[in-house]
């Protein structure tokens, strides 16, 4: 055999391999238009968030995807990030298990939170029952109240028992860093499946800037943050869930509501999520001078409104604001009528 010969049988073994390999791209184009209207369709309506339906409605409907609540210390995202993720996670058409990952807090007190803002009751009365108690055997003034807190505060423990199918709390001491985090969801997702296989996952991370990585060693800023941004917006795309976040901004000196170049320093957050929610209490931010607030029947202080900017939203079209009636001694928010969100739009555009 001639050294032609044999490159040209080797040739030949070439083109015949690559046209073995080679993708018919027509036909993949066509199967892959087929496969998304398949995806769709199977998404109905979005998951439905009945107790924020103006939110619901202002999202076309929750699906998978990075929602991100950014926001000041002490201005409330991670009660709004909670409320959100109970009223998705425990409705039953939605068919969802709600994970709370809480990094910040352990779940003896993130617990305490979620009973309170179901039953409305103070926060301390869930955390602490027996100084409650205490009270009541020693026939404190009041007493009639606190046994009433302690009654419901039963009554929301039970409750969580009954919905242990469709809600668990996390903290730091199960998850130390970001592998072992991924691992978990991985495990959930697989448990949900082998149970029901119409179940779906929905999780929430507080917070993401507390996320390190066992692996990696990157340095803490921009580096660390631009990871984590692009690490949490693969476990949404890969599970095909809605991971809900919330991130720290930096104190603002000036008396502003944040804007979005303010999250811009934290990384590629803003290029990664879905929706960004930029959350502003005028109240926390401004105490009694505040312009945006609510007045509570019996409390003589202005009771804080939480302000949602959908600073970004690749969902729908809407990019205005939402607002919530905030009481932070329950955790609890619940959404301002129509009416009264224009109010407030007005104090704000027109100031």
């Amino acid at each position: 055999m001639t050294l032609q010969q044999n490159t040209s049988e080797k040739e030949e073994l070439s083109v015949s391999e690559n046209e073995v390999l080679m993708e018919d791209f027509f036909e993949t184009t066509e199967d892959e238009l087929e496969e998304f209207e398949q995806y769709t369709w199977n998404k109905g309506e979005g998951y439905k968030v009945p107790s924020f339906p103006i939110l619901e409605q202002r999202l076309e409907g929750l699906e998978a995807g990075l929602y991100l609540f950014a926001g000041e210390s002490n201005s409330g995202k991670s009660a709004a990030m909670m409320n959100l993720l109970y009223d998705i996670a425990t409705h039953p058409e939605n068919n969802l298990f709600g994970v709370y990952y809480s990094l910040d807090d352990s779940k003896n007190e993130i617990i305490p939170r979620v009973i309170a803002m179901n039953e409305l009751i103070p926060i301390g009365v869930a955390s602490k029952p027996q100084r409650y108690q205490k009270k009541i055997d020693n026939a404190e003034e009041g007493s009639a109240t606190y046994q009433d807190w302690l009654d419901k505060r039963v009554n929301g423990l039970n409750r969580l028992k009954e919905l242990k199918q469709q809600w668990k709390v996390v903290d730091g001491n199960t998850i130390k860093n970001a592998e072992q985090l991924y691992d978990h969801i991985k495990k959930v997702k697989r448990y949900l499946k082998a149970f029901d296989p119409d179940k779906n996952l929905i999780i929430a991370i507080d917070a993401l800037n507390d996320i390190r990585f066992a692996t990696k060693n990157l340095k803490p800023g921009n580096e660390l943050n631009s990871a984590i941004a692009k690490t949490v917006k693969e476990w949404a795309v890969e599970f095909d869930i809605p991971v809900l976040g919330s991130t720290h901004l930096r104190k603002l000196n000036q008396n502003r509501r944040p804007v979005l170049d303010d999250l811009k320093e934290s990384g590629e957050y803003v290029y990664e999520a879905s929706v960004v929610w930029l959350v502003h209490n005028d109240v926390s931010k401004n105490k009694q001078a505040a312009n945006v607030y609510y007045n509570a029947e019996g409390v003589e202080e202005k009771m804080p409104i939480l302000e949602l900017d959908w600073a970004k939203n690749k969902k729908s079209s809407f990019k205005g604001r939402t607002y919530q009636y905030f009481t932070p001694e329950m955790s609890k928010l619940s959404e301002c009528q129509v009416d009264v969100m224009k109010r407030y739009d007005a104090l704000i555009y027109e100031a």
